[in-house]
């Protein structure tokens, strides 16, 4: 009877797509993400100085951004709320972490896995009494999550798994926020991934130098004899090799050798191989791949204007495509649990790298006398008032604002 029932409901589905993909899963069965994340953080993030950097710009540039609460009017416009529990649930998630480090947290996982999932916690509750908001936020680890795919819903669930143990929640619960993967329907694309080749090349680098002054400070090379070497011989030659000249206080000591023993090198020299050259190239790759301008991480000419400029992208080509992204989420997923008719949005205003780019929109729109009031406040990113569609008004210079408790 149950999988009467279940193919009954698959016919109710509209998108066959979905039918499609999910047919195969038997009910209830996750869908494991391929990426190995513990991969991607331990070799990407942990030892490759350029990731880290691309990532901590990204993540602390996002969470500084300060976040509005408004009321949608049935006129269209929007009225701020100064006070209200989403604002505070926002400012204080849960007791471990304030807004910065939560969001921090949502950046971080974002960008090594391609996801990032986000739970909260408290009863759902249809009437949104102050009792049952949503209480506490949390960032869950990517590595440990997986989808449970639905044929009706696309999503039905996601299994969280720890030390043996799994918990299941409801898909209302979880908020699952992914960047593009062309290749996979439940999970995102790591840039860490896409970047593979330029970092696993940095991190060969690295240990090579560091093995470099750790042994010779020198291309290896070989010794060479004109006779067999007896067995002691042989290890006793390693192992004064390695106590003259291994470690950095022994770069570049002469190499006292017995007999008729000569020294013929065999590596290449660092000129040769382009080195520096391909560091740079290689991290410059990396970078590109993050879309963060390589002034901000050490790689480009660090002027004060320059930094100014690369901090300005930064803002405008990753942080407010990404807060947008979270943007959507939030209003999608949490903040109707708190009323209805409200919206979530970041104060791009609030963002001191673009003052100068958003004073000189306001100074152009204000000194349009073509443009009728609701236009001037489309282009400064405010909603239309009412009465605003002729030209004799004036712009208000900030939108209404009121104060909620509960």
């Amino acid at each position: 009877m149950k999988i009467f029932d279940w193919f009954q409901n698959i016919n109710k589905k509209e998108s066959a797509v979905t039918r499609a993909m999910t047919l195969w899963l038997p009910a209830g069965q996750g869908v494991s993400s391929k990426t190995d994340y513990a991969s991607l953080a331990k070799e990407g993030f942990t030892k490759n100085s350029v990731v880290f950097s691309c990532v901590k710009e990204i993540a602390s540039a996002s969470a500084g951004v300060p976040w509005l609460l408004f009321r949608q009017l049935p006129s269209g416009e929007r009225r701020e709320i100064i006070q209200h529990p989403l604002l505070d649930l926002i400012s204080r998630p849960n007791p471990l972490q304030g807004k910065f480090e939560l969001i921090e947290s949502v950046v971080c996982h974002l960008y090594l896995s391609g996801n990032t999932y986000m739970e909260y916690v408290g009863p759902p509750d249809e009437n949104h009494s102050m009792e049952n908001f949503p209480k506490e936020l949390y960032v869950l680890r990517p590595d440990r999550m997986r989808v449970i795919p639905d044929p009706i819903h696309y999503v039905g669930g996601y299994e969280y798994s720890v030390s043996g143990r799994k918990v299941e929640f409801p898909r209302d619960r979880i908020l699952h926020l992914k960047l593009f993967n062309p290749l996979d329907d439940w999970y995102g694309l790591s840039p860490v991934q896409v970047a593979a080749l330029p970092i696993d090349k940095l991190n060969a680098g690295d240990k090579w130098n560091a093995s470099l002054l750790q042994n010779t400070a020198v291309p290896s090379g070989a010794l060479t004899c004109k006779q067999r070497l007896t067995d002691d011989q042989f290890d006793r030659l390693k192992t004064e090799m390695r106590r003259q000249i291994q470690g950095v206080s022994n770069a570049r000591e002469p190499l006292l050798l017995e007999q008729d023993l000569e020294w013929k090198e065999l590596g290449i020299s660092p000129k040769d191989m382009d080195w520096i050259e391909g560091f740079k190239m290689s991290a410059l790759q990396v970078a590109q791949v993050f879309n963060v301008p390589p002034e901000l991480i050490g790689l480009g000419p660090a002027t004060y204007q320059n930094r100014k400029e690369a901090r300005k992208a930064l803002y405008t080509e990753v942080v407010c495509p990404f807060l947008n992204r979270l943007r959507d989420g939030l209003n999608n997923w949490l903040v109707p649990r708190f009323g209805e008719n409200l919206v979530l949005d970041f104060d791009k205003d609030g963002i001191e790298a673009l003052s100068e780019d958003q004073e000189a929109l306001w100074n152009r729109v204000s000194q349009s006398e073509f443009l009728t009031v609701n236009e001037k406040r489309r282009m400064v990113g405010f909603d239309d008032m009412t009465g605003g569609d002729i030209l004799s008004l004036q712009p208000d210079s900030k939108p209404n604002s009121e104060s909620e408790s509960s």
